[in-house]
This record gives structure tokens, C-alpha cells and sequence, in this order.
């Protein structure tokens, strides 16, 4: 995710603000002292109004910092105190638009933790200044905001030896007790982010590659300056220059996946994790040409976050061979979260709050852009982004100018894409109905109808349909137009068709069978009720580790959590979706029985995944399957852990593995050791003619957008 301030600022939309003169924004020229052990800083800001500017001005500062100005004829006056931000007035005599304001105090402000039902959210605080470190944003209130203007700044940061710090843009200069940072590309907030930190560097091409780490770890911080310099090139070729003179990698101080302009703050645990390189990072980096160069006008919709994950994450398991499934999980994850009362159009996205808004802002637009690119097709998207970002660096846009920028390279009018896919809600579901084959005249034809089942209008859609025939290798793979609720579909083929698969590789936004989908710990996490099935059995101390860990996934999604012991139920309920906990539970031949179709064992001692043993001591085991009795809507999750210590680190884990089925831990940290998701065995987009289940014929190569460049050419 790219940070944005807690309170967003009206932006300007400025015609052409790159080759604009530094005139048209409001410019900071900021000499801050920070005492990180007192919590408190010091700040003198020359201000400088845009030419045209009101006979009075308004800004917004933290409260306590009692501004003044020490330029003649300036007057300074309060306006009103909203919580921990203070409003102000200055009145300036004609002709003048530069002034100088003098404030100080302290900012500090505890981390928040999550909000309910989002475990996977990141701490948030409104700014802090202390001896672990400094993170000020626009929301800290650090700097006077003006409302409705861009701005760049100057900054120079006066800190304690062994110290540094850094903001947006290029540093101009730096001493052991001193730092400067100038940003003349126009901004809508300043950061200042300050630590003891050992940095590391290295031009790359025109781009200076930043490393800021707590500790000195020289291996560390070359594998993230050559991965700098690899995904910068790559996007460079993808979507134009890079915005930015320096990109920096800053670690902080607790745990966090921020992207700023110009550089990322990540957390200290989080930079270490091996797949961060390849996952977080170049999202992060890419959040620069999409968000924080370009950026969103959030009353419209911030589409910034889908195309970041489309560019990125999507563009990544490309590479890996892995997009369908990568679009897979993210169709399950709508389908899991995002109930009706949860859903909403992608102009009213902001930024993620829960697992359901994370569903729409990011899995729906990605899928958005996917859709777009298959239309399109690739040479035609891709000039489209680039034509999106010539236009609109330094600007505030949205879904209407992306739409023009598809329009005029294409050459074809999107507004019915853009209006079905962006401002409705909702999601189209699909069924193949009457499917079958019959031999005319030496040719087989294929007939059947093709449904959608959701309520209200129908969705325009290119349904991708794959036909796999008897002796080729390749299935038929044809594109289906779509437009009304029910569509006839015939095929006359020379060879007798096997099987018919409907969007076999998840090209299309939708809401998915439960039957297309694996079961998984998102069914859990998405539901609106759990049943926690506890074991009467276990001892008191069990009970009680197990009861604090219910309370946690409660946390976690699920609007309702009801905990009942196992001696109390004659059977599992049918109409909840269960979690059956411990060893000692006396359903566990139920679980073992719904893992039986994917080959998994569940015993009193052990569990077999995939023809591994993995013995109860020392691990924690969870298993997802169907409920016996409502397999098209419920889920039976069990979990059990030995020791009960490494539930505490379980219920932490879990969420961020949300798409698996299965899981395997071990130790009381506890470390993943096994993860996967079972197979589909039964989807309703497939029908099988004849009493044989062969392979799906192979599909078109999909080839990435872009290619990642070797190191060496990334230099």
C-alpha cells in the first residue's frame, strides 16, 4: 500500500504541472531541529504562496505548537481546534506572498492497533518523535497545510549525532549532525522520517538506489539495491521514465508497508522476510509512477491500488507461470468477503479498511485492468498506460482520464466498460446449463447455454470458453459476447469434444461457485458466523490457550464467533460454519472424514498431507474441508496445536495465509514447515461428455506484460 495522510488534503488538477513554474504551488522552506528523546522539534518554515494567492490564507497545524511569524505586517489568528489539528488564519499585506512561521512542540502519538475484523491491517499512528525513531506525515500537522494546493519544499533536519533523515526528492547535503532534502516535483504532503540508521547507496542508471537500515547488514542491503535497480528498468520500458531522482528503502521502527514518493517504509521484520524482494518491494516501487506521481483523486475512486497490484503482483506470478491461480485467489477472496451489505463501486474506494475493501479496491480493479488488457490486447494497454502517465505525472486523476487514455489509443468507446466494471456494484455469476454433443453429418456439434444468475442487469462480458477434443493436445479456446442474461452457445468441431471449461483460467471479474473453489481459510475469515467447537476434554489450561485463540479470529473477520464444548453438540449444526478445535475433539472423525476426497489423513496422533507424516508433538496442524452436510455454502475448519504456546503466534499467522487450505507449523513460534490448497474436484464451470473425467487440453500461452532485465542491464 502507497501512505496517505489520515486527513486528505483537496487537490488542484494542474494542465501540465511538470513543465509548470515553481510559482503555480505553495513552497516550503523548512529548518527543523528534532529532539527524539524529548519527543519535540523545532521548526522555522518560509512560506511561499503562489502569485494569485487570497487576500487571506488558511492552514492547518498540530495542536501545541503555537505558530508565530516574525515578518513584519504578517497576522496570525486562530480559528477553531479540531482535536489534535488547529486551524489558523494569515492575513497578508498586498503584493506580498512569502512569509516565515516559527512553531514547536511535541508529536507524539501512540500506535494504533488495526481496525476489527482486519487483522492483516497495518498499526497506524498520527505521528511520533521518539528516541526509536520519527515518523511525521501531512497528518501529523508537523508543517502548515494550505488546502487545495500542491506544493515542494526544501527541508533541512538538524538531529542528534548518529542520526539521519529522510523526506521525498534528492538530498542536497549532509553532515553528521545535519541533512538536507529538496522535492521540486510537485507533492501533496511532506515526510519526515528520521532514525539511527547506516545507509547504503549506489547509482543506478540516472536513479540513485537508498538503502537505510537499523543495523549494518551489507548483504541485506545489496540484495535490495540490485533488486532497485531491476524493477525501476523494468517499469521504465513498461510505462515511462521513473518520476524520481533517488529510491530508498527505510527501514522503521515497527512493522509497516508504506510507500511514499521516492522511497518505502518497511517494517524491520518484514524487510527480512526472503519473499519481500519479489512481492511487497516492487509494489512498493511501482506505487511511484501509480500514486505517487500520478495521483488519485480519492472523491472518484482511487484506482491507483488495483493497477499498482495489476502492474505488480499480478505481473510477478506472470512471470512464475502462476496468473490464473494468482487471479484465483483474488476472485476467491471477493467471493469469501465481500458480502452484499459489504460491497461497493470501485469510484467510492479510498483505501482499504477490511478483507472486504481490500477485495473490491484491489482484487476487483486488478481484475478490471486484466479484463481491459485481454480486450485490448497487450501492445494497445500497455501504450495506453504509457499515454495515461504522459499526461497525468504531477496531477490528480481518475477513472474518467484512464478511460480517455484507453479511448484514444484504442480507437474504440469504453464508457459501457468503465460504467459496469466501476460505478456498479456487484459481480456477475455464471452457469453452464443443457450442455451437450451430438454427430451431424460427420461433425459433432456442441450445444448449451450459458446463464448469468446474479440479480438485476445483465453484465457485457467475453467469456472465454475452452473446448478440449478427442486427440488434440490444445483445447478450442474461444471468445463468447455476452449480453443478456441467457446465451445460446453452439460449436460444430471436427473431432468429438471431451469437455467444456467456462472461463478456465479466471479472466473475468466475478462472484464464483463455492464449488470452483478450494476450501480455504478465507471461507473462515469472510464468514458472517463461526461455531467454535472446543474439546471438553483437554485440560484447563488447553481450554483456556484455545478460548484466547477463538477470541483472536474473531478479530480477525467473522462478524459473530459463537465457542461451545464439544460435549455439548449431537452433531455439527448445518446451517454454521464450523471450527472444530484440539486434538482431544470428540468430532475429529468428522474433519478426518471431509478430508478424506483430498487425500489427507487426520488421526489421534498425526496428520498426512500430500504422503507427509507430520507427528502431533511440536506442530500446529489446521485443516479447511466442506462441511459434510452443506458442502456448496459451509466450512469445517480444525485447528489444534501441541504445544498450546504456539497458538498465540498461530492466531497472529493466520490471516496472512488466508487462501490455503492447509497448513503445518512448527515449534511454539510457531514456523510454517507445510502450506498448500487442495484441488477442485467437482467445479460447475466444467462439464465432462461422457463417464471418463479427462485433462483439460492445454490453453494459449500467457505471456507477461514485461520482463524483469537481468542485473547487470539493470545498472
Amino acid at each position: 500500500m502507497f501512505a496517505r495522510s489520515l486527513c486528505l488534503l483537496v487537490l488542484v488538477a494542474l494542465s501540465d504541472p511538470v513543465r509548470s513554474s515553481a510559482a503555480a504551488f505553495i513552497h516550503h522552506d523548512l529548518q527543523v531541529a528534532v529532539k527524539p528523546h524529548a519527543q519535540r522539534f523545532e521548526a522555522t518554515d518560509t512560506v511561499t504562496l503562489p502569485a494569485n494567492r487570497p487576500e487571506t490564507v488558511v492552514f492547518r497545524l498540530h495542536a501545541g505548537l503555537a505558530p508565530h511569524s516574525p515578518t513584519p505586517r504578517i497576522d496570525i489568528e486562530p480559528l477553531t481546534a479540531d482535536g489534535a489539528l488547529h486551524t489558523y488564519r494569515v492575513r497578508l499585506p498586498a503584493g506580498q506572498n512569502k512569509f516565515v512561521l516559527t512553531y514547536g512542540g511535541r508529536i507524539h502519538h501512540a500506535l494504533q492497533d488495526p481496525t476489527h475484523h482486519y487483522a492483516r491491517g497495518i498499526p497506524q499512528t498520527m505521528g511520533q518523535i521518539s528516541p526509536e525513531g520519527v515518523y511525521l506525515s501531512g497528518a501529523s500537522g508537523w508543517y502548515p497545510q494550505f488546502a487545495t494546493e500542491f506544493l515542494t519544499f526544501v527541508l533541512h533536519v538538524q538531529l542528534p549525532d548518529g542520526w539521519q533523515a529522510v523526506s521525498q526528492g534528492t538530498p542536497v547535503s549532509a553532515s553528521p549532525a545535519s541533512v538536507s532534502w529538496r522535492c521540486e516535483a510537485p507533492q501533496d504532503e511532506i515526510y519526515l522520517i528520521a532514525g539511527q540508521f547506516t545507509l547504503y547507496q549506489r547509482k543506478s542508471g540516472r536513479v540513485q538506489a537508498m538503502v537505510f537500515l537499523r543495523q549494518a547488514e551489507p548483504a541485506l542491503a545489496e540484495a535490495y539495491l540490485d533488486a532497485t535497480a531491476r524493477y525501476i528498468a523494468m517499469y521504465d520500458r513498461l510505462i515511462g521514465p521513473y518520476p524520481y531522482a533517488k529510491f530508498a528503502l527505510v527501514e522503521n521502527f515497527w512493522e509497516t508497508g508504506f510507500g511514499m514518493p521516492s522511497f518505502t517504509l518497511l517494517g524491520p521484520k518484514v524487510i527480512r522476510f526472503p519473499f519481500i524482494l519479489h512481492s511487497s518491494y516492487p509494489h512498493e516501487i511501482l506505487h511511484n509512477w501509480w500514486g505517487n506521481s500520478v495521483y488519485p483523486r480519492y472523491t472518484a475512486g482511487n484506482w491507483a491500488e488495483g493497477l499498482t497490484a495489476y502492474l505488480a503482483d499480478h505481473l510477478l506470478q506472470e512471470q512464475r507461470g502462476q496468473a490464473a491461480g494468482h487471479r484465483q485467489t483474488v476472485l476467491q477472496k471477493y467471493t469469501d468477503y465481500v458480502s452484499e451489505e459489504k460491497d461497493f463501486p470501485l469510484v467510492e474506494f479510498t483505501g482499504r479498511h477490511s478483507s472486504a475493501s481490500e477485495a473490491v479496491g484491489y482484487g476487483k480493479a486488478m481484475m478490471f485492468f486484466h479484463m481491459l488488457r485481454r480486450q485490448l490486447g497487450d501492445a494497445a494497454f500497455i501504450e495506453a498506460l504509457q499515454t495515461f502517465y504522459q499526461r497525468c505525472r504531477f496531477r490528480t486523476a481518475d477513472f474518467t482520464d484512464l478511460q480517455q487514455s484507453f479511448e484514444a489509443v484504442a480507437g474504440v468507446r469504453l464508457e459501457n466498460d468503465f460504467a459496469q466494471w466501476v460505478t456498479r456494484t456487484g459481480a456477475p455469476r455464471l452457469g453452464i446449463e443443457k450442455a451437450r454433443v451430438r454427430k451431424v453429418e460427420g461433425l459433432f456439434e456442441l450445444s448449451a447455454t450459458l446463464r448469468q444468475h446474479q440479480p438485476g442487469a445483465p453484465y457485457a462480458l467475453r467469456l472465454p470458453i475452452a473446448v478440449t477434443l478427442d486427440g488434440e493436445p490444445a483445447a478450442r479456446f474461444e471468445i463468447v459476447r455476452m449480453r443478456d442474461k441467457e446465451q445460446p452457445l453452439t460449436l460444430v468441431v471436427e473431432r468429438r469434444p471431451l469437455r467444456i471449461d467456462v472461463d478456465p483460467r479466471f479472466d473475468l471479474f466475478r462472484k464464483l461457485d463455492p464449488a470452483e473453489l478450494p476450501p480455504a481459510l478465507s471461507r473462515l475469515f469472510g464468514a458472517r458466523e463461526i461455531l467454535a467447537v472446543l474439546p471438553a476434554a483437554a485440560s484447563n489450561a488447553d481450554l483456556a490457550a484455545y478460548r484466547a485463540f477463538v477470541h483472536s479470529v474473531g478479530r480477525a473477520g467473522p462478524e459473530k464467533v459463537i465457542q461451545v464444548l464439544d460435549r455439548d453438540l449431537e452433531r455439527l449444526p448445518a446451517d454454521k460454519n464450523v471450527l472444530l478445535l484440539g486434538w482431544a475433539n470428540r468430532f475429529r472423525d468428522v474433519a478426518a472424514a471431509a478430508l478424506a476426497p483430498y487425500e489427507a489423513t487426520l488421526a489421534a496422533d498425526q496428520v498426512t498431507l500430500n504422503g507427509t507424516k507430520i507427528a502431533r508433538q511440536k506442530h500446529a496442524i489446521v485443516l479447511t474441508a466442506r462441511h459434510p452436510d452443506r458442502a456448496d455454502q459451509k466450512i469445517l475448519a480444525w485447528v489444534a496445536a501441541d504445544p498450546r504456546e504456539a497458538l498465540v503466534g498461530l492466531a497472529r499467522k493466520l490471516p496472512h495465509y488466508h487462501k490455503y487450505s492447509y497448513l503445518a507449523f512448527a515449534g511454539s513460534a510457531p514456523d510454517n514447515i507445510a502450506k498448500g490448497r487442495w484441488p477442485v474436484l467437482a467445479s460447475p464451470m466444467t462439464v465432462y461428455f461422457g463417464d471418463d473425467r479427462p485433462a483439460a487440453g492445454l490453453l494459449p500461452e500467457e505471456k507477461p506484460l514485461a520482463s524483469l532485465p537481468p542485473a547487470s542491464s539493470a545498472q
